[in-house]
């Protein structure tokens, strides 16, 4: 703890957002997870796209999957949602701990001009030593949140192909029913 209080309120800023960028992610990350599970049982909004299909019996099939895909993206912007708090944070953690940098280069320059020139190494170096703590710090956070954002990014576009594909077969299949009950007259 002692590294914490030695980067200041800098520090402390980026200790919160790594905590909130954890809590979004292991959220996301629970939502997620819930979702591919209930598409595996044909659950959740396959049985809403299913219920479309049926609902809409008499529609072009190219209504219908326009209607379809509506549904589908308002699906997955529900299922994107708060996962650019991430992007936010890997872009914002960086230049939070750049302002550390300089605010503890700005402490330690005041300290040499305070000596009046005659400069102790060891003052210097703490100045130096709390800025570059800070640029790590936001660096850590940086990377951290990115690999979290692109990961979760990567389950949702998982997530869309599979809900997409999925509605396709069901719109087939509406497609050759219809087909079958047109030449079974």
């Amino acid at each position: 703890m002692e590294w914490l209080a030695k980067s200041g309120v800098v520090g402390y800023v980026l200790v919160g957002i790594s905590i909130i960028t954890l809590a979004v992610f292991l959220e996301r990350l629970a939502v997620l997870h819930r979702e591919r599970k209930r598409l595996r049982q044909g659950r959740g909004i396959l049985e809403k796209v299913t219920r479309m299909i049926r609902e809409n019996a008499g529609m072009p099939g190219s209504q219908l999957a326009e209607l379809i895909s509506l549904k589908i993206e308002d699906k997955i912007e529900q299922l994107s949602s708060s996962i650019t708090f991430l992007r936010l944070s890997s872009t914002i953690s960086p230049l939070l701990g750049l302002l550390g940098t300089v605010l503890g280069m700005i402490k330690a320059f005041k300290q040499v001009s305070e000596m009046g020139g005659l400069v102790k190494p060891s003052v210097l170096a703490s100045g130096i030593w709390m800025a570059l703590l800070t640029t790590a710090e936001g660096l850590i956070v940086a990377i951290a949140a990115f690999f979290m954002y692109h990961y979760l990014q990567h389950l949702v576009g998982r997530i869309e192909k599979t809900i997409a594909r999925e509605a396709e077969v069901k719109i087939l299949e509406y497609s050759n029913d219809q087909m079958a009950g047109i030449q079974g007259k």
